[in-house]
């Protein structure tokens, strides 16, 4: 049984994005690899359709780089897009697993809203650029393991 991967991020941590999106791709599928909610129409509710396109995932992957840290600030305000990505999955229990790049390092709870204080409880997977094929080979295997287990 295939599983629905969302990758969120901030746009100054696009490049690394593109480079996770690329690495996971072939081995889970366009189909089931996600990076944008370009999706959302006009008119439609903005807060509903980001739910539903997380709701509708299986793992969220949360990348953290320099830019996510840069703009920590904006996760506080109750309409940023990767606030709500990250507040949806963790709210349905659905699979978080921050990435972080760029050196960064997981936020304390102190530093988040308080409904993203979750994030700060899983496991992290570093990607160091040093090293960037072998966390992606990290990755990609356990997001293996999460597609065995949803069988």
């Amino acid at each position: 049984m295939p599983i629905s991967i969302f990758i969120n991020y901030r746009r100054l941590d696009s490049a690394h994005a593109r480079s996770v999106y690329q690495g996971i791709l072939p081995r889970f599928g366009k189909n089931h690899v996600f990076m944008d909610i370009d999706r959302i129409e006009p008119g439609e509710d903005f807060l509903k359709a980001i739910e539903k396109v997380v709701e509708s995932c299986d793992v969220l992957i949360v990348l953290i780089g320099k830019g996510w840290l840069s703009q920590i600030e904006r996760l506080k305000g109750p309409a940023d897009v990767v606030r709500l990505e990250i507040a949806a999955a963790l709210n349905r229990d659905i699979r978080v697993i921050p990435v972080l790049v760029d050196d960064a390092k997981l936020p304390t709870e102190e530093a988040l809203p308080e409904d993203l204080a979750g994030l700060t409880r899983r496991q992290a997977l570093p990607i160091p650029d040093s090293y960037f094929e072998e966390g992606m080979n990290r990755l990609v295997e356990t997001l293996e393991k999460i597609k065995r287990r949803s069988r």
